[in-house]
């Protein structure tokens, strides 16, 4: 290679310096520049909601109880000496259950029936005695008889009547304990607990019997005091229990408390549910619902779609490529349903998640939802 083609080289290379120096800051420069960079839009889904029929609801829970439950007292103590029902036997009001032993109470009713004989036998000759007296007063005149005597006699008649009275009281209550003595059931249902045992001792301060009946239940709940202004007596409830998730329970609202509690802010509720046959078990635990009305109109969002806080309520809608944050009213819960006031037909309300995003923030409907039915 000659001289003058490296000095040829050389120069040129010399002359690059400065453009490549140029070019490289350009570049640099436009790499540590703050641009700013727009983010993308968000996808979101939504539900359009339009005015639909919306069942106001009152949601409860509570004991499925027996309509009538009672524990059955032997009246008088003593040995069981025969037992006529054992548990779940169905009975009928005044049938026997058991019988306590007896045999000192019939010979008290014996001796109660001797003395009201005697009593009896006593008072009838006192009154043919003041019978006698008062034909011959008749007869000879008032004064065949001196007034004392007279007096005496009517009053050992009036008192033999009394003793007379008092032994039918004696006779009619040894009958009465006799009576006692079998363990009859108050009501018709069906036996559901025995204590007593053949052979075993009894008294009147614990049950021998418990019997339920089972015709019908009811439902002992509470309402808050958001919900009391709306549960009226006669209105439906639908009632479903864990152990019979096959058999849907209809019942009747029959009684509503007036005032709320001071310290829970809760009110009785008391509901009816017909049990035909005793199909459904006394004491399972129910959750349901009381149908408190029927909106013709109204527009009905998931739960799970409004934002609750102290503040207010509010959802999050799709307008356009940005989010709005809007206000709404809930004027009827139902489920897992409310029907709200504050939004429009058509309006596209974003599913849950819109609470990460901002008021204003651009969004892309990935979903174009359904209508809220």
């Amino acid at each position: 290679m000659t001289r003058n083609r490296i000095l040829a080289i050389v120069a040129a290379g010399l002359l690059g310096v400065p453009l490549l120096a140029r070019t490289g800051a350009a570049f640099w420069d436009r790499l540590s520049a703050d641009a700013p960079v727009e983010p993308p839009p968000v996808p979101v889904a939504v539900v359009r909601v339009q005015p639909v029929p919306f069942e106001r609801t009152v949601t409860i829970a509570g004991t499925l109880e027996p309509v009538r439950s009672v524990d059955v007292f032997p009246k008088v103590g003593g040995r069981v000496v025969r037992v006529h029902a054992g548990l779940g036997a169905r009975v009928r009001a005044g049938q026997p259950l058991a019988v306590v032993e007896a045999t000192e109470y019939a010979l008290q009713a014996g001796q109660a029936e001797a003395g009201l004989t005697i009593a009896g036998l006593a008072a009838d000759t006192a009154r043919r005695s003041i019978a006698r007296l008062d034909e011959v007063r008749e007869r000879l005149g008032p004064d065949a008889l001196s007034q004392q005597d007279y007096e005496e006699a009517r009053i050992k008649a009036d008192g033999a009547a009394t003793q007379a009275e008092v032994a039918r009281f004696q006779r009619d209550l040894a009958r009465r304990m006799v009576e006692n003595a079998t363990v009859a059931s108050p009501i018709d249902g069906v036996v559901s607990r025995v204590d007593a045992r053949e052979g075993a001792m009894v008294g009147s301060e614990y049950p021998a019997f418990h019997v339920d009946d089972l015709s019908s239940l009811v439902v002992r709940c509470q309402v808050g005091d958001a919900d009391l202004p709306w549960v009226k007596p006669g209105q439906p409830v639908r009632l479903r229990t864990d152990a019979r998730p096959d058999l849907d329970l209809v019942g009747t609202v029959t009684a509503v408390a007036p005032t709320l509690d001071a310290m829970t802010r809760r009110a009785p509720v008391e509901i009816a549910v017909p049990n035909p046959g005793g199909a459904v078990v006394g004491n399972l635990f129910a959750r349901g619902e009381i149908v408190v009305g029927t909106d013709v109109q109204a527009i009905v969002l998931p739960m799970e779609t409004v934002e609750r806080s102290a503040d207010g309520d509010r959802v999050y809608l799709a307008r356009g490529d940005v989010v709005a944050r809007v206000p709404v009213t809930i004027v009827g819960e139902s489920g897992e349903t409310v029907a709200v006031s504050g939004l429009s037909p058509g309006d596209a309300v974003i599913v849950p998640g819109a609470q990460m995003l901002g008021d204003g923030e651009r969004v892309r409907v990935v979903d174009p939802g359904h209508t809220v039915q």
